[in-house]
């Protein structure tokens, strides 16, 4: 199972957690990441019962190095590879096999996860300005 934090835990390291709309999740990316306005791509044509919504983080009122993808629900926070497992499972499907990841321990998938979020503006570049939704989009965005 993949560790889940609090809101409340987090509430200090992650103050600007917009309030989730009931029912939805939250992913919040670095919107200037190509690699991770793709995995929001991705995300989106899944997401056939549309439950995740999107925020980017530089919209969010942080300042900081976005080096994780953050998803959150009402009641838990998930980070890094847990948050990427927590994706997987909502979207369900063939999409759950992301689980089998599990079988790595928690250190190695975190490890695998930060030295690709730490590379991934080297290998596939860095966009101008926030990734735009198109109009059939916007609604899902916060």
């Amino acid at each position: 199972m993949a560790t889940r934090w609090t809101n409340r835990r987090l509430q200090k390291k992650h103050q600007m957690i917009p309030i989730i709309p009931e029912g939805k999740i939250l992913v919040r990316f670095d919107g200037v990441c190509i690699l991770c306005s793709g995995a929001v791509r991705f995300i989106l044509k899944a997401d056939k019962k549309k439950k995740f919504v999107f925020q980017a983080l530089q919209n969010s009122g942080e300042d900081k190095d976005y080096e994780t993808i953050i998803v959150s629900d009402n009641q838990s926070t998930y980070e890094y590879f847990d948050a990427i497992l927590k994706i997987g499972k909502e979207l369900g499907g063939i999409y759950s096999t992301v689980a089998i990841f599990r079988i790595l321990p928690r250190s190695w998938r975190h490890s695998l996860y930060t030295w690709i979020a730490r590379n991934r503006l080297d290998w596939v570049g860095r966009r101008d300005a926030c990734y735009l939704p198109s109009e059939e989009e916007k609604e899902r965005f916060i």
